[in-house]
């Protein structure tokens, strides 16, 4: 039999109905390991370990922040080990990102007819080499990364309940986010593009959207080699409520002040001490940081409706 790993978000409402659809759907024909977190870090963890079972698919269950943790377990497994494995997003969490790029599961029976149909596409994963509490870390981003307004607006985030819901909550940080951002100085260097100066945002995207649903890098694709470099120099909170609709179709926005760019590696650094940095939905170390796409990388399921 083949070998399935689902890798689910610890706080997944209704969790029994999810392992009878899993049972329903898998049980007879797979293998499966069905395995739940329970802390910032555990996903990485528990697919180190699952992946020298030999798998041959890997389900990352929750949201964009479960399914990077996802990845980044992967990766720490040896490359022949990674050949064998094909990773799926199953989207179940707030923001969701990734699936908006990647095509979206919609259900366990849709999972399960993706998997019978047995077609696959390549995904490019990013390589982050920054500093955390003084020690060099490595880490590997799907989706969305960012310096600057984003990071401020992750830490509002974790700080935050969502009783009114992901979109309302993320648009609302990001409004206290423009009233309390000051510009930093900063400095991208590669062998694509060069810019020093003050911004109000730099995202680096391997997919479209971020932000719950904010389509920042309209160019931007999951397996060209390259993320989508978008800088922000100076934009107000009018212009971004003006534009909020292009910014929802993943559309360009021609002002003086925003412009885009392709890379496949730089090097990030700034004199400001408070540099805040996300990294698919979650906030990390410190520049200086060298980012750097292995093109196809992975597998992932071919989304088909």
């Amino acid at each position: 039999m083949k070998k399935i790993a689902f890798i689910v978000r610890g706080n997944l409402k209704d969790p029994d109905k999810f392992r009878a659809n899993i049972s329903r759907y898998f049980q007879n024909e797979f293998d499966v390991y069905l395995k739940f977190t329970r802390r910032r870090g555990h996903a990485i963890q528990i697919v180190e370990e699952l992946m020298e079972q030999g798998l041959d698919y890997l389900v990352g269950v929750g949201g964009d922040g479960t399914f990077s943790e996802v990845v980044n377990g992967y990766m720490l497994a040896p490359p022949e080990a990674r050949k064998r494995t094909v990773l799926a997003a199953y989207p179940r969490g707030s923001g969701n990102d990734f699936s908006r790029s990647a095509g979206k599961v919609q259900s366990m029976e849709h999972l399960y007819e993706l998997i019978k149909k047995g077609e696959t596409t390549p995904l490019d994963l990013v390589e982050a080499r920054y500093h955390e509490n003084g020690e060099q870390k490595v880490r590997y981003y799907d989706n969305s990364f960012d310096i600057g307004l984003g990071g401020l607006v992750c830490q509002f985030m974790n700080k935050s309940g969502k009783t009114w819901g992901s979109n309302f909550t993320y648009f609302y940080n990001i409004l206290r986010s423009f009233l309390f951002f000051k510009r930093i100085p900063v400095e991208l260097t590669s062998d694509e593009l060069n810019f020093k100066g003050n911004i109000l945002l730099i995202a680096l995207n391997n997919g479209r959207y971020f932000g719950s649903g904010l389509g920042i890098a309209p160019d931007a694709k999951l397996d060209d080699g390259k993320v989508n470099v978008v800088i922000a120099r100076k934009i107000t909170i009018a212009q971004f409520l003006f534009f909020m609709p292009k910014l929802k179709n993943a559309k360009h926005i021609r002002i003086s002040e925003l412009f885009y760019h392709e890379i496949s590696q730089c090097t990030i650094t700034s004199t400001h001490k408070n540099c805040p940095i996300e990294m698919d939905g979650e906030v990390i170390g410190t520049v200086p940081i060298q980012i750097e796409v292995k093109k196809h990388a992975a597998r992932i399921i071919k989304i088909t409706t």
